[in-house]
């Protein structure tokens, strides 16, 4: 029998999934490209509604559709399998903050890399107000095309 608080697994296999390489835009590593975005709008967040499709900052409101249909499919995905009602998952915010303090939980690994720090929270509202909260970290560059195409 599912129950509200399997939500709480579901919101950090989210997290995960956005820190993922698989997490892909057009070809192209998401993190990066919204990285990218947050800096042309002059901000260090973007946040997605997955409940409304919907990014924040997004002047356009359909720049990043792909993406968010990519993480609507994981999160239906994840809450198909356990069984939970849709109905259950009132609102669904994942939250990009880029430019963020060093934690070292989050960013020690990737330091010596480069990038710059960045969190991905992602909030799970139930029906009953419940919320479930999952924050995963690492560091992120900013969308790049040249480099990222390598060597020609």
């Amino acid at each position: 029998m599912a129950r509200r608080k399997q939500l709480k697994g579901v919101a950090g296999n989210l997290a995960q999934w956005c820190l993922s390489r698989n997490f892909d835009y057009k070809g192209y590593w998401a993190l990066g490209v919204l990285y990218e975005h947050a800096e042309l709008v002059s901000s260090n967040e973007v946040v997605i509604d997955l409940i409304d499709d919907f990014v924040s900052n997004d002047a356009l409101g359909v720049k990043f559709s792909e993406a968010i249909q990519l993480l609507s499919r994981i999160l239906k995905r994840d809450m198909e399998s356990p069984k939970l009602p849709d109905s259950w998952a009132k609102d669904v915010k994942v939250v990009f903050k880029f430019n963020t303090e060093y934690q070292h939980m989050y960013h020690f690994w990737g330091s010596g890399l480069g990038g710059k720090p960045f969190m991905c929270i992602v909030s799970i509202t139930t029906d009953q107000g419940s919320t479930y909260t999952k924050e995963c970290g690492c560091n992120v560059w900013l969308h790049n095309p040249v480099k990222a195409r390598g060597p020609q």
